[in-house]
This record gives C-alpha cells, structure tokens and sequence, in this order.
C-alpha cells in the first residue's frame, strides 16, 4: 500500500505525465524508479498501458527524451533553475516540442561517460605553461632571482652585485626588512631612480586582503576600502588557540590599522617615477634607524629600479629582490612560484650557515620544494638553481663560519635539494666575490647552456599539447562512434527535403562564378586590373624619378670618391653605376605591393560568390583571401572532396610578384648600368663633370625602357587573375562529380549554412564540438586545443 504522501505524490506525477511530453518523460521515471505504481499494478509496464494507454516502448521514449533535454538545458544554463513549465523556450533558449524531435539524440546517452575532467586539468595547466614561456621569451634581460628566507644575507648580495645601499636595498637585524618586491636593472650611465606600480582599491582588496578573509574564516571579505575601514572582525576561537592562524590575524591587523598611512596611495597613478633617496620609503619596513615608520610598502605591487651595477661588462641583466620569506603574511610562497616561473631564468638561494653550529633545516627544503613548482618540473629547477652559502668572515660580527659552510656543502647531496655544481661559498657582503664568485659563475654557465633550457622548456610543452592533442582526439572519437555521422543525428530530414535546400544554391553557385569569369574576360574587368596596375607603374616612375637625386651624385662626391678610395675616374664612375643599378632595380621590386593588392582583389570577389551565392559565411568570420586559406586549410572539411580540396588550394596560394613575372624582362634593360656591359664608357681625358653627366643619361635611359616594358605587359595581371579564377571553377564547378562533391559537402556542413533550419542539429554540434554535454563534460577550451 502506498503512504499518504506517496499517494499525493502519484496523482500529482500522474497529473504531469497529461502535460507535455518533458514533464512526463520526467514524471514517468520517478514513478518508475520509486514505484509508486505498486499498489495499483504489479508492473510499471501495465501501470503505463491502463493509466495512460502508453505503451512500454513509448514510455522509453518519453523518459529518454526528458533526459536529453535535461542535458540540453544544463550544457546552456549550466543549472535547471530556469525550467518552463510548457517545454518551449526558456529565456532566449530554444528547446524541443515534441518527443519526436529528440528521439534520434536518445541514442547519445554514452556520451556521458565521457571523461573530460582529467583533460580539462591539462589544458588549464597548460595555459598556464604556455604563458610561463611566453614571458620568459618575451623579456629583454636576464633576469635572476634572489630567495632566501629572512638574515641570510639577500640583501647584502643585492647591494654588492649593484652597488646600491641600503637605502635601496634595506638589511637589517631586527626581522623582516624588505617590505616590496623589485627588479633591478643594470642601465649603464643612469642616475639611479625607480618606478613603482600602485595596488587599484581592487586589487588591494581582491588579491591581499580577501585572502586572509577566506584564511580565516572572517566571513565576507570587504568589498570596499571604507568597508575595510570599519573594525574587524574577531578571529573564530578554533583558530585563535592556532599560534599561525593568530600571526596571520596580526599581519591582517597591520593593514587595517595603518590603512590611513597609505590608502591614498591605492588611489595613485601607476607607475610613479622616484629619486633615489626616496626610494627605502616605498620598499622598505623600517627606516635606516630600524624604527618601523613606513607603511607605503603595503600598497605596492612591484619596483623596478634602474642603476649601473659595478660590473660594466654585463648587459641586459636584472636581478629580481623578493621579499625574505618566513613571515606571516598570506601569499608569500604562491607569489614566489608566480614570479620565478614568469619572471626568473636562473635563481640563487642564499644560506647563511650559522656559526654556532648548522644543518640543512626543515624550512630550506620547504623553500626549495615550493621554488620546483614554478615550472611543473618542465624545466627541473636543478637546472637553473644555485646555492649560495654566504661565507662571513673572523672580523665580521657573526664570526667565521668556513667550516659550517663546508659542512652544509657536504651534506647537500643527502637532502632533496638538487642545484646546478659546484655549490658556491662567497662572501656576500664582499662586491669582489660577489662578483667574481658569484655572478660571473652564474652567467656563464647561462651562456653556455641558457639555449639548451630554452628548447628543453619549449619541447616539454610541445609534448605536452601533442599528449592532450591525442587525449582529446580519443574521447571524441568515442563520441563519433556514438554518433554515427553527422546525418544519423538529423533533424529526420528526407533526402528529398534536403535536395530542395541545395538545389539553389548550387545553381547560385554555379551562376555566380560564371558570371565572374565572364567579367573578368569580356566585360572590362581586365582592363581595371591594367589600369589599375599602370597606375602603380606610373607611381614607380615617379619614385625613379624623386629619387634620382639620391644616387646621381654632385661633383665634390665624385672628385672625393674619386681621390679617396677608387683611385681613378673610371672606378668612381662604376662605383656609381653600381648604386644606379641597385637603386632602380629596388624602385621596381613596389610593384609587388600592387600587384599583391590586385590578385587579392579577385580573391575577394570570389569570396563574395562563395558567401553570398553558396551562403557558406557562417563557416568562418574571415573573408576575401583568408576565407580561401581557410578553406583550404581546414583538415576536416575536404577530405573526402579532393577536386574541391585542390581548387581551393590553388586559389588560395596563388600569388603574384615582380620577380616572377616581370624581374627577368627588366634585367636585360639595366644591362647599360652594369660596369661590364655599360654603353657609355668614359674618354681618355675623363672628368667629374663627365661622370656625372653620363650617369644622369644613362640613369634616365634605363628608366624608360624599364617602364615601357612593364607597360608593354600591363595586361599580364589580368590574365593571371582571369586564369587562376578559371581554374578554379575547372575544379570546383565543372570537374566530374562536382556537384556530388559539393552536395556531400552542404549535408556535413548544413546546420552552419542553414541555421533555422537545423538550430537543434546545430544546438548539438555545438554541444559536441564545445564539450557542453551532460553537466559541461568539458570547457569550450578543449576545442581550442583540438585544433593544434
């Protein structure tokens, strides 16, 4: 027997199952699958046949349909908030209205096994990769990071490898001094100076503070400064007994209660340049006394500074300075990943063994592992790392700690810590091994092997987008083999209904190419392509002539060159005729610019046929000759179709050019300028004057016979336009098995020539295609990748 509520709920369900055909597709399964037919009907089966005279293989239908409009409605909203009660539209969503209309999608169901989920991480961590090695491509200098937790002399190195102080690099014993992060450029023959970039009120309260808001379960983080203003709130008990979690609420405290010393700062034009005594009040925690006075440091997003390091044979280098890691703000180490992998090349751990006694410390291999993600192990940071064990000496006031860094270089091979060998002991505070120890060692071996990281970087990534590449090709080929082809999920379209759609256009076609064929032959449109190209020939006259002032040269040029360095009148006057030559020879070589011009002109009218006649525009957004590379280059659209295939082809990479079409004729005309075979040769009794005059003849002889044999072939472009267009339709139009070609072509592309009429086929390409199937089984990116 049924309950009270199951009861209610039967003839509430049963009410729904007289309503359209989701709502009883829905109805019908939950009656099914909670068997609220049983006190009635010994099967659901005979339940369906007494109370709705359905039978069981229609009830299949309708509950396999309502799925397929589920995941309809999920792959575009991405919920099913938003449900009509008469399935229809919802919002601007088109859906099906009858059951008949996604019967044949019913068969897509094993599309939800699919598993994208693995892909989708890739492609996301690719991304990110890839745009890793954009920027390390894309920098102008070297750039090596300085890490290393707080005291162990980072700035100390700093200081020594530029020659700044402290001023601009701050140091200091009394805890954390450095408050912003900076690059430091070597810029030789500079007055040192900085620039620094302003957290937005945005980005302020986005990226630093809400953070600690999530942390530390603060509740909703302030979205506004004045709302940071307002007291904050008390830090949960479970988490006040934690000793982080409270130094965490203290290093939050330290913005808010000093908000008022640089909150105007966040409202600040970036970048803001500063004098170089100025700059410790921006990157610094204290002063130089070591009171902690300046505030401004919590605002700030990065420095750059700009000095000439005392090493002037260097260039284009640049060290990075993060600030020392170990205290308790939020986000130091996902910033130190962030900026070894986008900014860094090399990087130099620095360790200052203690002299008391010192072993390799649980927060050194910490370190070490959190720098190793930077690039995903694609580059293993035992490539590019070094350590630096920062040496002190007897008269410095740690003492001498030789033997402690000997000790520490021992051990290193017992730790996870890999870096490039040897290990190097330097005095950090001392700028001659700085520099010698130090720098030097590190950029020579980036000179020797910097390439070598390159490529290796770029081929992990190759294989990483050829992995998913085949990654994605394996699920989707699973998918075809759900699918079928494209027809077997038509929208039951009869062969009959789809030859009324293609008949026309393939008339369409066929008269809008003749028609453009007949134009270019008979009908003037030749004879504008000549014009047009004797308009760019008489352009070239002119420049010839502009220009000829530039390589006839005055008496005085002559004489010296003359007298300097040819020896004779006779070598001078070569010499000039040489620069005749190659001068005019340049002028002519404009014409490709026309001529490139016109050819894409007639590869735009055809394109015009192709989108208006044969409606094929909403294949792709690119018109006139990249709709015909495209075209022609897309692997899955002519496959089948070879005629098509090679038409396409040999009007896309069809071009025109000087050199192949008009060089060799004009080179026989420059014969009168080339030394050995000149047609004016000098007297016995040579002179400047001489030389002068015989060049401007000869400039302006070669000159007119060059324009008059371009203007015996100006028609040449016009027959070259009118027989690659000809050829074109040989392919295309009038080969055998054209017109099948071209009609299998329009079925596997009908849902984008034909929109309205196949939206829901086209509503499922898209799905497929996109990855938004069956509560987005994989992101639009997928796709993107798919094409490589």
């Amino acid at each position: 027997m049924l309950s009270e509520t199951e009861q209610r709920d039967r003839l509430h369900l049963e009410r729904r199952v007289e309503r359209a055909f989701f709502e009883a597709g829905k109805a019908l399964a939950e009656l099914r699958d909670r068997r609220l037919y049983r006190s009635t009907h010994k099967t659901f089966e005979e339940y369906c046949r007494s109370r709705f005279g359905y039978t069981h293989r229609h009830v299949n239908y309708l509950i396999a349909a309502s799925n397929v409009v589920d995941n309809i409605i999920m792959g575009t909203n991405g919920s099913q908030n938003e449900i009509s009660d008469e399935v229809g539209t919802i919002g601007s969503q088109i859906l099906p209205t009858s059951e008949r209309q996604v019967r044949p999608l019913t068969k897509l169901e094993p599309l939800q096994e699919l598993d994208f989920s693995n892909i989708l991480k890739s492609i996301h961590d690719e991304q990110q990769a890839l745009e890793k090695l954009r920027l390390r491509f894309d920098r102008p200098t070297l750039n090596l990071g300085v890490v290393g937790m707080a005291r162990q002399g980072k700035s100390r190195l700093l200081q020594s490898l530029t020659g700044l102080s402290k001023n601009e690099i701050p140091d200091g014993d009394k805890g954390h001094c450095t408050g912003a992060r900076s690059i430091i450029y070597h810029q030789p023959k500079v007055a040192t100076y900085g620039m620094v970039w302003f957290h937005t009120e945005e980005s302020f309260l986005k990226q630093i503070i809400k953070p600690y808001f999530e942390k530390l379960s603060l509740g909703k983080a302030p979205d506004t400064v004045e709302e940071f203003a307002l007291p904050l709130p008390e830090l949960p008990d479970n988490l006040a007994k934690d000793p982080i979690s409270d130094a965490m609420y203290r290093y939050l405290q330290k913005y808010h209660n000093n908000l008022d010393e640089y909150k105007d700062l966040l409202t600040a034009p970036s970048p803001r340049q500063i004098e170089q005594k100025d700059i410790r009040q921006f990157v610094a925690q204290d002063d130089l006394k070591g009171d902690r006075n300046y505030f401004n440091y919590l605002a700030i997003q990065k420095v750059h500074l700009f000095c000439e390091y005392p090493n002037t044979d260097i260039a284009n280098i640049a060290l990075v300075d993060m600030p020392g890691l170990g205290d308790t703000g939020i986000g130091a180490e996902e910033q130190l990943i962030r900026i070894l992998g986008e900014e860094v090349d090399a990087v130099m751990f620095v360790r200052l063994p203690k002299v008391a006694g010192d072993d390799w410390l649980k927060y050194d291999i910490e370190l070490y592992s959190t720098a190793k993600q930077a690039l995903f192990d694609r580059l293993p940071i035992s490539k590019w790392s070094f350590m630096i064990l920062n040496r002190t000496e007897v008269s410095s006031n740690k003492g001498d700690n030789l033997q402690q860094c000997e000790f520490l270089l021992n051990r290193l091979n017992q730790t996870p810590i890999k870096v490039v060998e040897p290990v190097i002991i330097a005095n950090c505070a001392n700028p001659e091994e700085a520099n010698t120890k130090i720098l030097d060692r590190v950029l020579d071996y980036l000179v020797e092997n910097i390439e070598r990281l390159d490529n290796e970087y770029s081929a992990f990534c190759e294989q990483e987008l050829a992995r998913i590449h085949i990654n994605v090709n394996s699920e989707l080929a699973k998918a075809r083999s759900t699918l079928g082809s494209p027809a077997a999920v038509a929208d039951a379209i009869t062969p009959t209904e789809f030859r009324r759609l293609f008949r026309p256009i393939w008339q369409a076609l066929n008269d809008g190419l003749e028609e453009l064929l007949t134009e270019l032959r008979d009908s003037g449109e030749k004879q504008k392509i000549a014009k047009a190209f004797g308009d760019k020939i008489q352009q070239v006259k002119q420049y010839c002539q502009q220009s000829k002032q530039e390589v006839i040269p005055t008496i005085e040029v002559i004489e010296k060159e003359r007298n300097v360095k040819q020896g004779s009148y006779e070598n001078a006057y070569n010499f000039f005729l040489n620069k005749c030559r190659t001068h005019l020879s340049r002028q002519f070589l404009k014409i490709d610019g026309g001529l490139e011009e016109l050819i894409n002109g007639v590869k735009s009218q055809v394109t015009e046929v192709l989108v208006d006649a044969g409606q094929l525009g909403g294949l792709t957004e690119n018109r006139g000759a990249e709709f015909l590379k495209y075209m022609a280059e897309k692997p899955d659209l002519f496959d089948s179709f070879k005629k098509l295939k090679e038409g396409f082809e040999i009007i896309s990479e069809f071009q025109l050019s000087y050199r192949n079409l008009f060089q060799h004729r004009i080179r026989q005309h420059l014969d009168p300028i080339t030394p050995d075979r000149k047609t004016f040769n000098l007297s016995l009794t040579p002179s400047a004057e001489e030389v002068q005059e015989k060049l401007s003849i000869l400039y302006e002889q070669v000159k007119s016979q060059c324009i008059e044999e371009l203007e015996e072939f100006s028609s040449e472009p016009g027959d070259a336009a009118f027989g690659i267009v000809e050829e074109f339709v040989d392919q295309v139009l009038r080969s055998e098995d054209a017109e099948d070609a071209w009609q299998e072509f329009y079925e596997q592309e009908r849902s984008q020539v034909w929109a309205s009429e196949f939206a829901l086929e086209r509503k499922l390409k898209v799905m497929m295609v996109c990855g938004i199937w069956s509560k987005s089984l994989v992101n639009s990116r997928i796709f993107s990748v798919g094409k490589y």
